[in-house]
């Protein structure tokens, strides 16, 4: 369970709506994907999985693969530091290809695994909240608030 980056992704947007706060709460809480955009979409009572692509997007969020691929990336890290596990260890242990995890560590955080273990779960969760600011100033300046993205 990632209590700790939801207690801080929690203080960092206090006005996040009941659904959008489910849907961060629920990939958090399970440590990465909690099912296609279409299940999540139905269960909270939407249409489809193009509107809440729409409801993430209007609040700011990140799209749901990749809040659920850095959940799961940062409770990779977290079990690396608390249990000395092994990323291909957790891999077999969770059923995965060891190579589809080191890709999707690459993929995400365009570090490798020694690198992203090395930075440790701090710098993930900060990469996260990056991820919601970085969707927040996009959302911004979709709407004429803000200037261009160029950290992002």
């Amino acid at each position: 369970m990632l209590a700790e980056p939801l207690v801080v992704i929690r203080a960092a947007h206090p006005g996040m709506s009941f659904r959008t706060r489910a849907v961060v709460e629920a990939i958090l809480l399970s440590e990465g994907s909690i099912g296609s955009a279409r299940a999540v979409a139905r269960s909270l009572g939407l249409r489809n999985r193009f509107e809440l692509a729409r409801l993430l997007r209007r609040e700011g969020l990140p799209p749901l693969h990749r809040l659920a691929a850095w959940a799961t990336i940062l409770s990779w890290v977290s079990a690396a530091e608390r249990d000395g596990l092994s990323l291909c260890h957790q891999a077999f242990r969770s059923e995965r290809y060891p190579g589809a995890c080191y890709r999707l560590v690459k993929e995400v955080t365009q570090l490798r695994w020694g690198e992203v273990r090395a930075l440790g779960s701090a710098w993930v969760v900060r990469q996260l909240l990056e991820e919601f600011s970085c969707s927040h100033r996009e959302v911004e300046s979709l709407q004429g608030r803000a200037g261009p993205l160029e950290s992002c």
